[in-house]
């Protein structure tokens, strides 16, 4: 039985190796009949060799790709700097799509611009992204973009950083923590805060610098307030509360251009004028109102007089023009009453500074208003801005 098995077995392997495949040179199908050939002719052709299912493309795996680009970035940079890469990210597809941006960072490096403004140029979209960095040990390892639609992502590609290296500035005890290609002292004002204070006002402006930034070490009560423009160019006020004996206010910043720090050394010099419309802080002079209007009533008597020895008419216009505005003059104190737990701030702007809150209803008086800010006297003698809900009138 084995050996039938076996010369079998020999057999089928002679018939196979005598086989062909249709598909192989043409010249095998001239062992066929003729009517054979047409059949096998229209016999479609087929890769069952193939690995079938590895064939087939997933229509839903995009065939195309996402790429990151940098640009302006940096080996080396002092701590404080500001600084600026620009991300590019081309993609192969035609639709637009909303990016979302990661990055691999540590806590000593402070991300500026969290909420990125994308432009896009054909297939390719670009942005600027801006650090600081707090420490000598702050780091950027990646950044990672994605491409989203309907909230769904599309595509995601990720770029790893060269570390750069953060250097530290020379320093002083009045060091502003700022480095700055420029930076320039506009105006200096100071106003009696209350009977013991005195709130001195800087008008900064600044080239490739974070005013936000600026603060002394050695002052209690700061801040800044009414920052405008960016990076490269930039403006904002910067107020302290000193004891009313100081006298100067002294601080320095590193130049970055000089490689060296830079020092103010300003008095503190108690005015009346204001600082600008943005950032007044002192009460209207109700008493020397009061004297100018007495003041007009006096000329218009006195023009009268003239004319009455004269009967010349333009001194007579005179007296009347003086009399007319006389009445123009504001001398009226309005009050008003401050509801319990109001908080008063230093200026009439959205992040300024609270630095006092009513314990009870207080009645004020009421000095100036602006948009949706009321200036106020407290008895305590400090000025300072509500919000308009806050107040009721008397």
């Amino acid at each position: 039985m084995k050996i039938l098995f076996l010369l079998f077995f020999l057999a089928l392997n002679l018939f196979s190796q005598n086989e062909f495949s249709v598909f192989e040179e043409p010249n095998k199908l001239r062992n066929l009949s003729e009517e054979e050939q047409k059949i096998y002719k229209n016999i479609a052709p087929s890769d069952e060799q193939g690995d079938f299912e590895s064939n087939i493309e997933n229509p839903f795996i995009p065939q195309s790709s996402l790429v990151l680009s940098i640009q302006d970035y940096p080996s080396r940079v002092y701590v404080g700097e500001v600084f600026c890469i620009k991300v590019y990210a081309k993609t192969t597809e035609e639709t637009n799509f909303d990016l979302e941006l990661n990055l691999t960072k540590n806590d000593d490096l402070e991300f500026l611009t969290p909420n990125p403004k994308w432009k896009k140029q054909e297939n390719t979209y670009e942005t600027a992204l801006c650090f600081e960095a707090l420490s000598s040990n702050a780091n950027l390892e990646q950044i990672i973009v994605q491409l989203t639609r309907n909230k769904e992502m599309f595509q995601e590609a990720g770029l790893w950083l060269e570390p750069i290296k953060f250097e530290l500035t020379p320093t002083n005890k009045n060091f502003s923590h700022i480095v700055a290609s420029s930076l320039e002292v506009k105006k200096v004002k100071t106003s009696f805060f209350d009977d013991k204070n005195v709130i001195m006002m800087l008008e900064l402006s600044a080239t490739n610098a974070n005013l936000k930034s600026f603060r002394m070490d050695n002052v209690e009560r700061q801040g800044i307030e009414n920052y405008k423009g960016d990076f490269n160019s930039s403006s904002a006020f910067y107020y302290a509360i000193f004891p009313s004996f100081k006298n100067n206010f002294e601080f320095s910043y590193f130049n970055k251009e000089s490689k060296k720090l830079e020092n103010f050394n300003l008095k503190l010099q108690i005015s009346d004028d204001e600082i600008s419309t943005q950032s007044d802080l002192n009460p209207v002079n109700k008493d020397f109102n009061i004297y100018k209007q007495y003041g007009l009533w006096a000329l218009a008597l006195l023009f009268a007089l003239i004319f009455i020895f004269t009967r010349s008419f333009i001194v007579l216009f005179l007296a009347l023009v003086c009399f007319a505005l006389s009445f123009l003059v504001d001398t009226s104190t309005q009050n008003g009453i401050l509801k319990a737990g109001s908080k008063v701030k230093i200026l009439p702007t959205t992040p300024s500074t609270y630095f006092y809150t009513a314990n009870s209803n207080e009645e004020v008086e009421i000095l100036n208003q602006r948009e949706n800010y009321i200036k106020i006297l407290l008895k305590n003698g400090k000025i300072g801005w509500v919000s308009r809900e806050n107040l009721q009138k008397n």
